[in-house]
């Protein structure tokens, strides 16, 4: 049995694509290598294309040659075109997954909020309903009608004295009921009695 020495590539044509290394040399950070790779992604699309009308224009598949001379074709500008597309696609991507999150976040926000606001509510209102409770019993147990003591609370204060600003009744003058009043027998007005007229 003879060994057979492995097949030795080809020495015209590289092993890698010679786009890959322009995209994605500047890989010194996390963001311009997924820069790089996906402005490669892009590169191999516009490949594909090309591949593809190649085909339809000359009814069969590009060869070596055509490939190289098409790998060719990318000049300086327009690798950076590509990576100016890659991060104008990541911005926009960027974009639409921060307003998601925004949305969401907000939504949760809200959602929880409400219901939070709704326990605070009722643990307040309950609370309120017990103090209100017990001090009732303890009024009620000490001996004050705390009903009675709410009352007198929202009567208004009469005053014992006339105002200050009232005049003495002059001496000519009679002193006559108000218009609505009529006195009875004893001098003292009487309620509902209609108006007299004067003679």
């Amino acid at each position: 049995m003879t060994e057979r020495s492995p097949p030795r590539p080809e020495p015209g044509r590289p092993p890698l694509d010679p786009i890959f290394p322009q995209l994605t040399s500047d890989g010194s950070t996390p963001q311009e290598e997924l820069i790089g790779f996906i402005a490669f992604g892009l590169y191999e699309e516009a490949r594909r294309e090309w591949a593809s009308e190649f085909r339809d224009r000359e009814g069969r598949y590009p060869d070596e040659s055509d490939v190289r001379a098409y790998e060719k074709s990318w000049t300086a500008s327009r690798v950076e075109g590509l990576r100016s597309a890659s991060v104008q696609l990541l911005a926009a991507y960027a974009d639409v997954v921060a307003r998601q999150l925004e949305t969401e976040l907000l939504r949760g926000a809200l959602k929880g909020r409400f219901w939070r606001g709704v326990g605070v509510w009722l643990f307040s209102a309950v609370c309120f309903a017990l103090v209100a409770l017990g001090v009732f019993v303890a009024l009620s147990r000490s001996g004050i009608d705390p009903v009675t003591v709410a009352r007198d609370l929202a009567r208004p204060l009469r005053s014992a004295s006339p105002p200050a600003t009232a005049s003495p009744p002059s001496a000519e003058a009679p002193i006559l009921p108000p218009a609505n009043e009529e006195a009875d027998g004893d001098g003292r007005p009487r309620q509902g009695a209609p108006p007299r007229r004067p003679r």
